[in-house]
């Protein structure tokens, strides 16, 4: 009995032994453990580094990005007369036929990235800064301000570029940020689900995204206040470029 359990016991040394070459791969469990203790030693890092930060803390890109928008605002309508702003409207904005049949140089190639800087009317700005601080704050302490701006800028591409396809010849000038914040938006989602903050429904975010392309179709028939037009398709667009985008920007350095 006694030599048998020697030999069972040496059996399970040498196996144990021939275990400690194998390298094991943390399970899916023991990964999401450690991607949230790592995102709470970040949060109490920052608490501990902002004591006295207000409730809203709206980091400095975002900041920066708001302040812009409503100064371009103000100097549009308290600065510049009636054909000035119109003369900035017509070469700043978007306007799709500038790329088709009535080709111009200048608005082609500063419009598609200036018109986000743009907006219509009082309506339409406060509602896109409100929406900068929502959205932009938490993706900007999420990626940093970098990417965050980074973000911004290529959703707003997609957002012209998805209203040209689908109005190559309209004379109309889009102007505003909602493309650009729609993307920033699918960042938040994005952002959400990798910290477990949506659950683990079978379908993940696409609910949400097919809740946020409805009513931005919606809003567009129905049209904004006044009866302005809602350029629907940017948004979508805006939408569809941070589902993409969104990887590739956080992989940058």
């Amino acid at each position: 009995m006694t030599a048998e359990n020697g030999k069972y016991n040496g059996d399970n040394k040498k196996s144990n032994d021939g275990d400690n070459n194998v390298i094991r791969m943390p399970t899916l469990a023991e990964r999401d453990k450690a991607r949230r203790d790592e995102e709470k030693k970040w949060r109490d890092s920052y608490r501990k580094n902002n004591p006295d930060a207000p409730f809203l803390n709206l980091p400095p890109v975002t900041k920066i990005m708001m302040a812009v928008l409503v100064i371009i605002h103000l100097a549009l309508n308290f600065i510049l007369d009636d054909p000035a702003r119109q003369w900035v409207l017509d070469h700043f904005g978007f306007t799709p036929e500038y790329y088709t049949r009535a080709f111009s140089f200048w608005p082609a190639i500063a419009g598609s990235f200036t018109y986000a800087l743009l907006h219509d009317g009082w309506i339409h700005i406060s509602m896109n800064v409100v929406m900068m601080a929502a959205f932009g704050a938490g993706v900007e302490k999420w990626m940093g301000g970098r990417r965050m701006l980074v973000l911004f800028v290529l959703c707003s591409l997609g957002a012209a570029l998805c209203h040209f396809i689908l109005s190559p010849f309209s004379a109309h000038t889009m102007v505003g940020a909602s493309g650009g914040i729609s993307g920033l938006f699918a960042a938040v989602l994005v952002m959400m689900q990798m910290q477990g903050r949506l659950g683990h429904g079978r379908y993940g975010i696409w609910p949400l995204a097919a809740f946020w392309i409805g009513i931005s179709f919606i809003f567009g028939l129905l049209g904004g206040p006044g009866g302005s037009a809602i350029a629907w398709a940017a948004h979508i667009g805006g939408f569809i470029a941070g589902l993409i985008l969104i990887k590739p920007v956080l992989r940058m350095p």
